[in-house]
């Protein structure tokens, strides 16, 4: 009985109010940028450097030009307070368009104390070793 409410079939348990996305891959700077995800859903990570109106930029793993995420949802464009800019960390989950912007469907605040020099190693290794993250 134990296990089996783990693996969520206790109809009793309560019900998370997030959204289940898909499986989508991590993406850094140079996965962005590369094209080679347009049009489909990934996850960007990185620390909150500027927010105006219904558009955030991210400051990503890898270098590069930052990730320019757009908004539909006031509820996502909410989660950017304006006074985590420059130490906030957030992890994006959305649709990249082809003009290199990001849809967001989903929005996670990772806190003002995430090691992005950490997480730009985990991606590294999870490219090397695809199994091992899927």
């Amino acid at each position: 009985f134990f296990f089996g409410s783990l693996r969520g079939s206790n109809p009793t348990a309560p019900r998370s109010n997030h959204t289940t996305m898909p499986p989508t891959p991590r993406v850094d700077a140079t996965d962005y940028h590369s094209g080679q995800h347009s049009g489909r859903m990934v996850r960007v990570t990185g620390k909150l450097l500027s927010v105006e109106g219904d558009r955030a930029q991210l400051e990503m793993s890898g270098g590069g030009a930052p990730a320019a995420v757009v908004f539909n949802d006031a509820s996502l464009a909410a989660e950017f307070d304006a006074s985590l800019v420059g130490s906030g960390h957030f992890e994006v989950i959305g649709t990249l368009q082809g003009d290199a912007t990001l849809q967001a469907a989903q929005v996670v605040n990772l806190g003002t104390n995430f090691d992005m020099g950490m997480y730009g190693e985990m991606l590294s290794v999870s490219k090397r070793f695809p199994h091992m993250f899927a």
